[in-house]
């Protein structure tokens, strides 16, 4: 059986992590107020998001540990990925997909960040969401497009 998040509502903190390659942080710093002004939500970014190892946004460890710590903090109610970028299949086998089952969001990404959507879904059964990463050109065009109307 699929396990279904929550909604989220106005008021409700989502984290935002970089599970593969380091977000352009300007980009990133661009979107963020979409989603707490027009939306109302509080951003909580993870506390790895600004390292980078090589060609990744941190070593493998520290990018499962912002997955992990975002799905285990009962205040966070979704989970957004900054951007996109190779590395998210080296990060699968160190999440604890029983805990995700046991504290489902919303988590919110595409590209290739669909390894980890896959993953997700088979391994805790947990509904996952494609969507613009918050640090892209595509991303900031949609915020951009819907904060204009």
């Amino acid at each position: 059986m699929a396990v279904k998040p929550e909604r989220l509502k106005r008021g409700d903190k989502v984290g935002i992590i970089a599970p593969a390659s380091p977000p352009d942080l300007e980009k990133l710093k661009r979107a963020i107020p979409f989603f707490e002004e027009a939306l109302g939500l509080e951003l909580v970014v993870g506390k790895n998001i600004e390292n980078q190892y090589g060609y990744l946004a941190g070593r493998d460890e520290e990018r499962a540990s912002d997955v992990m710590s975002m799905f285990l903090d009962p205040d966070i109610k979704a989970v957004f990925c900054a951007c996109g970028g190779y590395g998210t299949a080296r990060i699968a086998d160190l999440l604890d997909y029983e805990a995700i089952k046991n504290h489902p969001k919303i988590f919110f990404f595409f590209f290739d960040i669909t390894y980890l959507h896959t993953a997700i879904r088979q391994r805790a059964g947990l509904v996952t969401f494609h969507g613009p990463m918050l640090a892209s050109d595509i991303g900031n065009k949609v915020v951009h497009s819907i904060t204009k109307q």
